[in-house]
Protein backbone atom coordinates (compact mmCIF):
# COMPACT_ATOMS: atom_id res chain seq x y z
CA UNK A 1 0.00 0.00 0.00
CA UNK A 2 1.08 3.64 -0.78
CA UNK A 3 0.10 6.84 0.48
CA UNK A 4 -0.01 10.46 -1.61
CA UNK A 5 -0.63 13.29 -0.92
CA UNK A 6 -0.87 16.22 -3.05
CA UNK A 7 -0.64 20.04 -3.17
CA UNK A 8 -4.28 21.78 -3.24
CA UNK A 9 -4.95 23.41 -6.74
CA UNK A 10 -7.38 26.16 -8.05
CA UNK A 11 -10.22 23.56 -8.58
CA UNK A 12 -10.34 21.74 -5.72
CA UNK A 13 -10.02 17.67 -7.20
CA UNK A 14 -11.95 14.65 -6.57
CA UNK A 15 -10.33 12.65 -3.76
CA UNK A 16 -9.61 9.41 -4.82
CA UNK A 17 -8.73 5.61 -3.48
CA UNK A 18 -7.69 2.33 -6.47
CA UNK A 19 -7.85 -0.84 -4.57
CA UNK A 20 -6.50 -3.02 -7.68
CA UNK A 21 -3.77 -6.16 -7.22
CA UNK A 22 -3.08 -6.62 -10.88
CA UNK A 23 0.01 -4.97 -10.98
CA UNK A 24 -0.30 -3.69 -14.66
CA UNK A 25 -4.13 -2.87 -14.18
CA UNK A 26 -2.98 -0.96 -10.83
CA UNK A 27 0.02 0.68 -12.62
CA UNK A 28 -2.05 1.93 -15.42
CA UNK A 29 -4.97 3.03 -13.15
CA UNK A 30 -2.65 5.02 -10.78
CA UNK A 31 -0.74 6.87 -13.92
CA UNK A 32 -4.48 7.86 -15.45
CA UNK A 33 -5.66 8.82 -12.07
CA UNK A 34 -2.31 11.23 -11.28
CA UNK A 35 -2.23 12.50 -14.42
CA UNK A 36 -6.02 14.16 -14.51
CA UNK A 37 -5.90 17.68 -12.85
CA UNK A 38 -9.81 16.56 -11.53
CA UNK A 39 -8.97 13.91 -9.48
CA UNK A 40 -6.46 13.34 -6.66
CA UNK A 41 -4.87 10.02 -5.69
CA UNK A 42 -4.95 9.55 -2.20
CA UNK A 43 -3.38 5.89 -2.37
CA UNK A 44 -3.55 2.78 -3.89
CA UNK A 45 -3.90 -1.03 -2.31
CA UNK A 46 -3.82 -4.00 -3.50
CA UNK A 47 -5.60 -6.20 -0.66
CA UNK A 48 -8.65 -5.92 1.29
CA UNK A 49 -6.75 -5.34 4.91
CA UNK A 50 -4.12 -3.00 2.62
CA UNK A 51 -7.56 -0.97 1.56
CA UNK A 52 -8.92 -1.05 5.47
CA UNK A 53 -5.71 1.04 6.22
CA UNK A 54 -5.73 3.25 3.35
CA UNK A 55 -9.78 4.17 4.38
CA UNK A 56 -8.51 4.93 8.15
CA UNK A 57 -5.93 7.37 7.15
CA UNK A 58 -7.87 9.31 4.36
CA UNK A 59 -11.26 10.17 3.39
CA UNK A 60 -11.62 10.27 -0.20
CA UNK A 61 -14.94 11.02 -2.27
CA UNK A 62 -14.69 8.19 -4.44
CA UNK A 63 -13.30 4.56 -3.79
CA UNK A 64 -12.48 2.30 -7.32
CA UNK A 65 -12.15 -1.08 -6.11
CA UNK A 66 -11.74 -3.86 -8.29
CA UNK A 67 -13.59 -7.60 -6.88
CA UNK A 68 -11.14 -10.48 -7.40
CA UNK A 69 -8.62 -9.16 -4.45
CA UNK A 70 -5.92 -12.22 -3.15
CA UNK A 71 -7.32 -11.92 0.66
CA UNK A 72 -11.12 -11.29 0.22
CA UNK A 73 -13.34 -10.13 -2.06
CA UNK A 74 -14.11 -6.10 -2.74
CA UNK A 75 -17.59 -6.59 -1.73
CA UNK A 76 -16.39 -7.23 1.92
CA UNK A 77 -14.85 -3.26 1.53
CA UNK A 78 -17.85 -2.14 -0.21
CA UNK A 79 -20.12 -3.68 3.04
CA UNK A 80 -17.29 -1.88 5.51
CA UNK A 81 -17.93 1.59 3.52
CA UNK A 82 -21.44 1.36 3.86
CA UNK A 83 -21.63 0.99 7.51
CA UNK A 84 -18.40 2.99 8.27
CA UNK A 85 -17.75 5.64 5.55
CA UNK A 86 -21.15 6.16 3.62
CA UNK A 87 -20.01 9.66 2.61
CA UNK A 88 -17.47 7.70 0.44
CA UNK A 89 -18.74 6.28 -2.88
CA UNK A 90 -17.92 2.55 -3.88
CA UNK A 91 -17.58 2.26 -7.54
CA UNK A 92 -16.94 -1.14 -8.71
CA UNK A 93 -14.07 -1.57 -11.60
CA UNK A 94 -13.57 -5.40 -12.26
CA UNK A 95 -13.85 -7.96 -15.02
CA UNK A 96 -16.50 -9.76 -13.48
CA UNK A 97 -19.92 -9.28 -14.98
CA UNK A 98 -22.23 -12.40 -13.82
CA UNK A 99 -25.52 -11.58 -12.05
CA UNK A 100 -24.36 -12.54 -8.63
CA UNK A 101 -21.06 -10.52 -8.52
CA UNK A 102 -23.26 -7.24 -9.65
CA UNK A 103 -26.08 -8.23 -7.41
CA UNK A 104 -23.87 -8.53 -4.35
CA UNK A 105 -21.93 -5.53 -5.24
CA UNK A 106 -24.79 -3.42 -5.54
CA UNK A 107 -26.89 -5.09 -2.83
CA UNK A 108 -23.87 -4.26 -0.80
CA UNK A 109 -23.80 -0.56 -1.17
CA UNK A 110 -21.87 0.28 -4.31
CA UNK A 111 -22.47 3.56 -6.06
CA UNK A 112 -21.67 1.73 -9.69
CA UNK A 113 -20.46 -1.12 -11.31
CA UNK A 114 -18.03 -0.96 -14.65
CA UNK A 115 -16.60 -3.48 -16.32
CA UNK A 116 -13.33 -3.49 -17.80
CA UNK A 117 -13.43 -2.17 -20.90
CA UNK A 118 -13.75 1.60 -20.27
CA UNK A 119 -11.29 4.18 -22.07
CA UNK A 120 -9.50 6.23 -19.59
CA UNK A 121 -11.62 9.34 -20.59
CA UNK A 122 -14.53 7.94 -19.93
CA UNK A 123 -13.30 5.96 -16.57
CA UNK A 124 -12.47 9.54 -15.63
CA UNK A 125 -16.24 10.93 -16.76
CA UNK A 126 -18.05 8.45 -13.69
CA UNK A 127 -15.70 8.67 -11.57
CA UNK A 128 -17.15 12.84 -11.44
CA UNK A 129 -20.27 11.59 -12.46
CA UNK A 130 -20.36 8.94 -9.14
CA UNK A 131 -18.60 12.09 -7.06
CA UNK A 132 -21.50 14.33 -8.50
CA UNK A 133 -24.61 11.69 -7.37
CA UNK A 134 -24.60 9.94 -10.15
CA UNK A 135 -24.78 5.48 -10.49
CA UNK A 136 -22.62 4.83 -13.69
CA UNK A 137 -23.27 1.03 -15.03
CA UNK A 138 -22.00 -0.80 -17.83
CA UNK A 139 -24.57 -1.22 -20.43
CA UNK A 140 -24.14 -4.51 -20.28
CA UNK A 141 -24.41 -4.92 -16.67
CA UNK A 142 -27.95 -2.08 -16.90
CA UNK A 143 -29.37 -4.78 -19.45
CA UNK A 144 -28.42 -7.70 -17.31
CA UNK A 145 -30.60 -6.02 -14.50
CA UNK A 146 -33.53 -4.90 -16.30
CA UNK A 147 -33.86 -8.42 -17.64
CA UNK A 148 -33.38 -9.91 -14.01
CA UNK A 149 -36.08 -7.41 -12.80
CA UNK A 150 -38.13 -8.05 -15.59
CA UNK A 151 -38.11 -11.44 -15.45
CA UNK A 152 -38.65 -11.46 -11.40
CA UNK A 153 -42.00 -9.65 -11.81
CA UNK A 154 -42.93 -11.82 -14.45
CA UNK A 155 -42.44 -14.86 -12.72
CA UNK A 156 -44.36 -13.18 -9.47
CA UNK A 157 -47.29 -12.11 -11.78
CA UNK A 158 -47.54 -14.85 -13.96
CA UNK A 159 -47.29 -12.61 -16.84
CA UNK A 160 -44.70 -9.92 -18.47
CA UNK A 161 -45.32 -6.74 -17.21
CA UNK A 162 -48.44 -4.68 -18.35
CA UNK A 163 -47.02 -1.67 -20.04
CA UNK A 164 -49.86 -0.50 -21.69
CA UNK A 165 -52.07 -0.06 -18.59
CA UNK A 166 -49.29 2.17 -17.10
CA UNK A 167 -48.57 4.91 -20.21
CA UNK A 168 -51.19 6.97 -18.34
CA UNK A 169 -48.69 7.71 -15.64
CA UNK A 170 -46.01 9.65 -17.36
CA UNK A 171 -47.88 13.07 -16.30
CA UNK A 172 -48.27 11.75 -12.62
CA UNK A 173 -44.37 12.02 -12.25
CA UNK A 174 -44.43 15.12 -14.52
CA UNK A 175 -41.71 13.52 -16.87
CA UNK A 176 -40.32 16.88 -18.73
CA UNK A 177 -39.01 16.46 -22.21
CA UNK A 178 -35.30 16.65 -21.54
CA UNK A 179 -35.52 13.92 -18.50
CA UNK A 180 -37.55 11.77 -21.13
CA UNK A 181 -34.72 12.25 -23.47
CA UNK A 182 -32.27 11.79 -21.22
CA UNK A 183 -33.86 8.37 -19.58
CA UNK A 184 -34.58 7.04 -22.78
CA UNK A 185 -31.03 7.81 -23.69
CA UNK A 186 -29.62 6.02 -20.69
CA UNK A 187 -31.49 3.01 -21.16
CA UNK A 188 -30.11 2.82 -24.69
CA UNK A 189 -26.36 2.50 -22.61
CA UNK A 190 -25.28 6.04 -23.36
CA UNK A 191 -22.90 7.67 -20.70
CA UNK A 192 -23.21 11.21 -19.76
CA UNK A 193 -20.81 12.79 -21.87
CA UNK A 194 -22.54 11.27 -24.62
CA UNK A 195 -25.94 12.34 -23.81
CA UNK A 196 -24.46 15.61 -23.17
CA UNK A 197 -22.94 16.06 -26.64
CA UNK A 198 -26.12 14.45 -28.49
CA UNK A 199 -28.34 16.86 -26.27
CA UNK A 200 -25.95 19.62 -26.51
CA UNK A 201 -26.23 20.35 -22.99
CA UNK A 202 -23.28 19.79 -20.32
CA UNK A 203 -22.72 17.06 -18.27
CA UNK A 204 -23.32 18.52 -14.97
CA UNK A 205 -26.84 19.49 -16.97
CA UNK A 206 -27.20 15.71 -17.89
CA UNK A 207 -26.49 14.52 -13.79
CA UNK A 208 -29.21 16.93 -12.79
CA UNK A 209 -31.55 15.79 -14.91
CA UNK A 210 -30.80 12.32 -13.83
CA UNK A 211 -30.99 13.32 -10.17
CA UNK A 212 -34.69 15.10 -10.40
CA UNK A 213 -35.18 11.74 -12.83
CA UNK A 214 -34.54 9.48 -9.44
CA UNK A 215 -36.35 11.54 -7.23
CA UNK A 216 -39.60 11.48 -9.15
CA UNK A 217 -39.18 8.06 -9.69
CA UNK A 218 -38.56 7.13 -6.47
CA UNK A 219 -35.21 5.43 -7.19
CA UNK A 220 -32.04 5.68 -6.32
CA UNK A 221 -29.71 4.09 -8.76
CA UNK A 222 -29.68 3.92 -12.87
CA UNK A 223 -31.15 0.44 -13.22
CA UNK A 224 -33.72 1.69 -10.99
CA UNK A 225 -34.67 4.33 -13.37
CA UNK A 226 -34.44 2.32 -16.44
CA UNK A 227 -36.87 -0.22 -14.86
CA UNK A 228 -39.60 2.19 -13.86
CA UNK A 229 -39.15 3.79 -17.07
CA UNK A 230 -39.90 0.96 -18.50
CA UNK A 231 -42.80 0.09 -16.39
CA UNK A 232 -44.12 3.48 -17.45
CA UNK A 233 -43.85 2.96 -20.88
CA UNK A 234 -41.41 6.33 -21.13
CA UNK A 235 -38.71 4.03 -22.86
CA UNK A 236 -41.43 3.18 -25.62
CA UNK A 237 -42.46 6.90 -26.53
Amino acid sequence: MNVRTSQAVDMEPIDVILVEDEPATQDHLTQVLQSTPALRLLGVASTVQDAYSLLFMTQPKVALIDLGLPDSSGIDIIRWLSKNKPETEPLVITTFGDEDHVVRSLEAGATGYLLKDYSNEELIGHIVEVANGGSPISPLIARQLLFRMQSSLAAETGSPPDKTTRKTQPNAVSITDRELKVIQQVARGFTAQEIAAQMGISTHTVSTHVKRIYKKLHVHSRSEAVYEASLLGLLDL
